[in-house]
């Protein structure tokens, strides 16, 4: 289990500060829906959330119920 592939979740305030949680032994399908809900739970706390791999960003999540900070869009 030790070749597995660590998740990195940068959540992204409205303010533009970011907070890194690392998740293993997840698939991707659990990851997006993981960012989905802290969307949701957030409250409108976060405007996106990115999901990276060890290798690079593999996608963003993007809050439709909050507008981008000005720079990011």
């Amino acid at each position: 289990m030790d070749t597995e592939t660590t998740i990195t979740l940068y959540c992204v305030r409205k303010d533009g500060r970011r907070e890194r949680t690392k998740i293993s032994h997840h698939t991707m399908a659990d990851t997006r829906e993981l960012a989905e809900w802290l969307l949701y739970a957030g409250n409108g706390l976060y405007t996106e959330v990115d999901i990276c791999t060890e290798d690079g960003t593999f996608k963003t999540i993007r809050n439709p119920a909050v507008a981008s900070p000005v720079g990011t869009a």
